[in-house]
C-alpha cells in the first residue's frame, strides 16, 4: 500500500499502539452541566408527584373502606328485621321494627336510609347536636366523611312535620354523593320514591321537590332559606312550602299537605362555585335538597312520572344570579321565616 500524506493523515496510534481513526482523536465535546436550579425544580415536581399519588391512593383506600364499613353494617340491619320477621311469623312492611344488634353498636341509631337507582343505603344516627357526626363515623371513630344523621332537634319515633337528615357530599359516589342526579329530572323519573325505614317499620317516601339552597347569607341577599326547621306544620306550612315551589327544579306529579311528614335530604353542592381562567375562586357554601313526604296509609307507592314539568325560572340564591349574570327576579321578595312554635 502506497503511504501519502491522507493516509498518516487518516491512521494514528494511540497510547496503546492500537491504530485509531483521526476522527477519534478529535477533543470530545463538554457535556452540559444540569444547574442547581434545573435539579431543585425536578426535585420539588418529585416531591409534589408522591404526596399527590399518596392523597389519591389514600383516598382509594378510605373510600372502600367506608363502603366495607357500611355494607356490613347493611348486613347487621339486614339480620335484625329478618329476626324481627320470623318473631312476628309474616313480612309485614309496615310492622314496627327492633335494631337490637345495630343499637348494640351505636345506641344513637334511628334507622336506615336508602336510595333507588345509587348506592345510597346507610345508616342513620342522631346526637346531641349537629356537628359530632359531620367528622366521625357509626363507630364514633374520626373519620372526614362523617355519618348521615338526624337533626338533634328531630324525633326519631314520632316524626315531626319536618324531619331532616344530613350527610356529606364526597364527591366521589360515597355517603350523600348521588343526590346530585336528582337535578336530572330523568333520574327523578326512575326514582319517585325513596325509603327511609325506623322503629315505625320499612316506609316509602315519595319525592315532592329538589332545590338548591344558601347556608351563608352573605350569598342571597343577606338571607338564608330556612328548610331546617323542624315544626313546619301549622302557620308555617303554607309560606314554606310556598317557597319550596318557587324554587324547585321541577315540578312533580306528588301532592302535599299540612297532614304529610316531611322527610328532606340535605347535603352540599359545588354547583354555585365561582370559577375564573379554570380555576376556582370563590367556594360557595350551599345546599342541595330533596324534599320528600312519607307514603300515606293505604296509598300506592306509583307516581306519574309523565307529568313532571321543569321549572322555567327556580329561585336561587343571589350569588347563582350573579355567577351567571342575571337579573334576580326574586330579589324583591318578602323574605320568609318559619314562626316559633312551642314544643
Amino acid at each position: 500500500m502506497e503511504l501519502n500524506k491522507n493516509n498518516i493523515e487518516e491512521f494514528k496510534e494511540d497510547e496503546t499502539g492500537a491504530q485509531t481513526s483521526s476522527e477519534t482523536l478529535k477533543p470530545k465535546k463538554k457535556r452540559k452541566k444540569i444547574s442547581k436550579t434545573a435539579i431543585i425544580i425536578l426535585l420539588v415536581c418529585l416531591i409534589v408527584f408522591i404526596c399527590s399519588s399518596a392523597v389519591v391512593i389514600r383516598n382509594y383506600i378510605k373510600r372502600h373502606e367506608n363502603i366495607e364499613m357500611n355494607t356490613n353494617l347493611e348486613s347487621v340491619f339486614n339480620e335484625d328485621i329478618k329476626n324481627k320477621e320470623e318473631n312476628q311469623g309474616n313480612e309485614d312492611s309496615n310492622m314496627p321494627l327492633s335494631f337490637d344488634e345495630m343499637l348494640k353498636i351505636n345506641p344513637g341509631f334511628v334507622g336506615w336510609i336508602k336510595v333507588p337507582n345509587t348506592s345510597i343505603s346507610l345508616p342513620v344516627v342522631k346526637y346531641s347536636d349537629n356537628s359530632f357526626y359531620l367528622t366521625h363515623n357509626f363507630y364514633k371513630k374520626y373519620d372526614y366523611r362523617g355519618t348521615v344523621f338526624m337533626d338533634y332537634r328531630n324525633d326519631p319515633v314520632d316524626l315531626d312535620a319536618n324531619t331532616i337528615i344530613y350527610g356529606h357530599n364526597c364527591y366521589d359516589g360515597t355517603m350523600f354523593s348521588e343526590l346530585e342526579k336528582f337535578q336530572d329530572i330523568e333520574f327523578y323519573k326512575k326514582t319517585p320514591v325513596i325509603e327511609f325505614s325506623t322503629a315505625n317499620g320499612k316506609e316509602k317516601w315519595k319525592v315532592y321537590a329538589v332545590f338548591v339552597s344558601n347556608a351563608k347569607a352573605s350569598e342571597d341577599n343577606g338571607y338564608v332559606f330556612n328548610y331546617i326547621y323542624p315544626y313546619m306544620d301549622g302557620e308555617n306550612f303554607e309560606g314554606f312550602i310556598e317557597e319550596v315551589n318557587k324554587r324547585r327544579l321541577y315540578a312533580t306529579d306528588v301532592d302535599i299537605t299540612d297532614d304529610d311528614n316531611m322527610l328532606i335530604l340535605s347535603t352540599c353542592i359545588r354547583k354555585l362555585d365561582i370559577y375564573s381562567k379554570g380555576k376556582r375562586t370563590y367556594k360557595a357554601d350551599t345546599r342541595l335538597v330533596v324534599l320528600t313526604r312519607k307514603l300515606r296509609p293505604g296509598e300506592s307507592e306509583y307516581v306519574n312520572t309523565e307529568n313532571v314539568k321543569a321549572n322555567p325560572s327556580p329561585k336561587y340564591p343571589q350569588i347563582w344570579y350573579d355567577k351567571n349574570g342575571i337579573k334576580n327576579p326574586y330579589a324583591a321578595d318578602e323574605k320568609w321565616y318559619p314562626k316559633e312554635i312551642s314544643q
